[in-house]
């Protein structure tokens, strides 16, 4: 199947079907872009935090390390990782299945929305729905993992490729009302070996 034609729903019936040894495969917390994510989460004053696409809870895993006081809390399209997750974060909570479109908690339920290669996966109408959730959800601000380029032609070129979805987050959040937008480039030392990570891969935070 070309990329162009991988929808979301073609994702999440991908991920939502996965059967995978979701320790093994995910909860690789030695990665070092998730390092990279703990510094920029370290710019916030924050008690919770919530990951859209949480998977096994790697993210969340060490969020728990570096900020001990923090809530944490997650949701993925599949039960297999949130089974998991739930045995390395007991702590946790919210683990749940659950759409990054319609989060199931209280406006401004949470300090921080993170997500880590999720969002990747959303065509357009779901990508706005998402950032409109973000925004309801999110009190202090959030952390996105993402692929990012401000080029149409080259976003064009990565979905038709690859199916993955990248925005001109700059431009998107704005709009959608975040502010103090900041962001960060992957390098080869964040995602060793890693492509499209190594083109599009950036790590973007802001405010609401």
């Amino acid at each position: 199947m070309k990329g162009l034609f991988k929808t979301t729903n073609y994702f999440r019936n991908y991920w939502k079907q996965r059967v995978i040894n979701w320790h093994e495969s995910y909860f690789n917390i030695d990665h070092p872009h998730r390092q990279k994510i703990i510094e920029i989460l370290k710019r916030f004053d924050f008690w919770s935090i919530l990951e859209i696409g949480c998977g096994a809870g790697a993210n969340l895993y060490l969020v728990k390390q570096s900020f001990p006081r923090v809530d944490i809390g997650g949701i993925d399209w599949n039960a297999d990782a949130i089974e998991e997750a739930k045995k390395m974060l007991p702590r946790a909570s919210i683990l749940q299945v659950g759409e990054a479109t319609d989060i199931y908690i209280s406006d401004k339920g949470a300090d921080i929305i993170l997500s880590d290669m999720c969002l990747i996966y959303l065509t357009k109408k779901n990508f706005y729905k998402v950032l409109e959730e973000a925004r309801r959800v999110a009190r202090v601000g959030m952390v996105f993992c993402e692929f990012h380029h401000k080029s149409w032609f080259r976003r064009q070129i990565l979905r038709w490729t690859s199916g993955y979805n990248s925005y001109n987050y700059k431009k998107e959040l704005k709009k959608a009302g975040f502010y103090d937008i900041q962001m960060y480039k992957l390098t080869e030392q964040d995602w060793p070996g890693g492509n499209p990570q190594r083109d599009y891969g950036w790590i973007i935070s802001a405010k609401v």
